[in-house]
């Protein structure tokens, strides 16, 4: 990466909060069936604490790109509050708990990929494919993390280990002030807000990353109660919470190699493979009937999205960089997660089956897919020749 040797200790911190904010942000997917338990919430009423997090994300994302530091810093203060109070939440309380929970989520996650994507100059691709590679390995954790401490009935323990992990990161964000002197790029307001091509152009990439975020926190979030449904009388215990972790490992991996396929596969082509990959893999994830089916079906479409966001955001900064526009989809994507899970839940409560839920992730993968293709064929002149976010 194009940075300097100064500026390396702060990414590497920069890599390592990403670790303690894919764990935070995942968190509520494997807690869920003991929250619904103790709550006695239906699907649908249990969606909805989903759509409060990605709600309070959504502002997060749109803050976050005014003052990306002081956003990451303030972020991890809102999610370590948030998390010490789910601990004595009600499940009407448990609602702005979450929404406050989420803006610092937002605030971090918007705070950190900007950052990163100013220090990395014209190895965007990369260094954001590495730093959602460390985002993965935190939310691969996390089920696992919660599933021995819920086992051991410490959940409220695990909400409140989280919350002063926080509160260190922030310390330490703080000591390395540094970091908010990444370079800017110039940029004309007045000239993005008359242009109708860059109008499109940021409608378009807000729309496939709406749908990105919306079918991860769909599946992140919903698979460990699928798993605990199933009728196999083994799997109702920390096996089950557990299972996202397939899922979660599989996006790790794929993120892992993903910096590698691209000295192999142009990224215009990588992107839409993946997305094709991912509605085949939701397919089967549609169909499972044991365990087993799960945990196969869960890791071919984490493989398969693994290099989906990160090439997406590089298409994007590649040409928004720092303009307002960056912060208006980071919002746009936190109402994917908000949206996406809600309406499995609601499905599923309709239908009486959580796989039937499921297949609003498909539909929005297909249409995702439909998005990509078009990008291949026709974005990628358009952006060739029209001009920059960023002149």
């Amino acid at each position: 990466m194009n940075t300097s040797s100064r500026a390396r200790p702060g990414l590497f911190l920069l890599y390592l909060s990403f670790i303690l904010i894919g764990t935070c942000t995942t968190i509520l997917g494997p807690i869920l069936p003991a929250l619904s338990a103790r709550w006695n919430m239906n699907d649908a009423h249990a969606g909805s604490l989903f759509t409060a997090q990605f709600i309070g994300s959504s502002l997060g994302g749109l803050l976050a790109a005014i003052q990306p530091f002081k956003s990451t810093v303030i972020g991890f203060i809102a999610v370590a509050l948030g998390l010490t109070l789910l601990t004595v939440s009600t499940p009407l309380a448990a609602v702005p708990v979450l929404f406050m929970y989420g803006l610092g989520v937002g605030l971090v996650l918007t705070g950190i990929n900007l950052t990163v994507s100013n220090m990395a100059g014209g190895n965007r691709g990369t260094a954001l494919s590495w730093l959602n590679f460390f985002w993965s390995l935190g939310a691969t954790i996390c089920p696992l993390l919660a599933a021995v401490f819920i086992g051991h009935r410490l959940l409220p323990a695990f909400l409140l280990v989280l919350p002063a992990c926080c509160v260190c990161m922030a310390v330490l964000v703080v000591v390395r002030g540094q970091l908010k002197t990444a370079p800017a790029s110039p940029h004309t307001a007045s000239s993005e807000s008359a242009d109708r091509s860059v109008r499109f152009f940021v409608a378009y990439f807000a729309a496939l990353l709406f749908l990105y975020v919306g079918i991860e926190t769909a599946l992140g979030g919903w698979l460990s109660t699928l798993a605990t449904r199933l009728a196999h009388p083994g799997t109702m215990g920390a096996f089950a919470i557990s299972a996202s972790s397939f899922f979660w490992l599989a996006l790790l991996v794929g993120r892992g190699l993903s910096p590698l396929l691209l000295k192999l596969v142009p990224e215009t082509l990588l992107q839409p493979l993946a997305v094709a990959c991912s509605v085949a893999s939701i397919c089967l994830l549609l169909v499972a009937r044991s365990y087993t089916d799960i945990a196969i079906a869960s890791s071919l479409v984490g493989l398969s999205l693994a290099p989906v966001f990160p090439l997406s955001l590089s298409f994007f900064l590649s040409h928004a960089d720092k303009s307002k526009s960056a912060g208006m989809v980071f919002a746009i994507c936190g109402l994917g997660g908000a949206a996406l899970p809600w309406m499995t839940g609601a499905v599923s409560s309709y239908r009486h089956s959580l796989q039937w839920g499921l297949s609003i992730p498909l539909v929005a993968a297909l249409f995702m897919l439909g998005l990509s293709l078009y990008y291949v064929f026709f974005m990628r002149i358009r952006t060739s020749r029209g001009p920059s976010l960023t002149r």
